[in-house]
């Protein structure tokens, strides 16, 4: 398996480390409820303990190879660029969908974390999030009496409004 320093071209993707401040907050609160009955609830501190190392090996690897996928329970998964058949969001998670259809949930990634997903990929995968927003930056949103809305570019929001100023 490769390290960081074998993978200089490599851009690695992982769960946010803040993530681990919030479980231990969260263990301190349960050691109330454990310090009641220790051996019976002390069992409780496996789960917060084993999100923590989750958050530590987890990762998602793009290269000029493909997706390289690293687990904590399962089997990693590396997906060369030629079985590669997109991204696919599920809620807030993000998977690579394989030439099978096959899903790879893939940690560290989220929505927001497109434009770097594309420059990583070289344009492999696109991202919809900057060019939909670039797209809406140069129109106006427009709302009527009747709560609809739309969005309009510049020159068809100066025809509407010179349409209700006859009317």
């Amino acid at each position: 398996m490769s390290s960081e320093a074998e993978q200089p071209d490599a851009t690695y993707f992982r769960p946010e480390k803040t993530h681990v401040v919030a479980t231990v907050m969260m263990m301190f609160i349960a050691m109330i409820g454990i310090s009641w009955a220790p051996l019976r609830l002390g069992w409780i501190l496996i789960l917060p303990i084993l999100f923590i190392v989750w958050v530590y090996k987890a990762s998602t690897r793009v290269d000029d190879e493909g997706i390289a996928i690293s687990y904590l329970f399962r089997k990693n998964v590396s997906i060369p660029w030629s079985d590669f058949n997109g991204v696919a969001f599920t809620g807030s998670r993000a998977s690579a969908v394989d030439k099978d259809d096959n899903k790879y949930m893939l940690p560290g990634v989220t929505f927001n974390s497109l434009p770097k997903l594309e420059a990583a990929s070289k344009g492999r995968i696109p991202d919809a999030l900057t060019a939909g927003i670039e797209a809406a930056d140069s129109k106006v949103e427009v709302h009527h009496k009747d709560g609809h809305q739309v969005l309009m570019t510049k020159e068809e929001f100066a025809q509407h409004e010179h349409k209700e100023t006859k009317e």
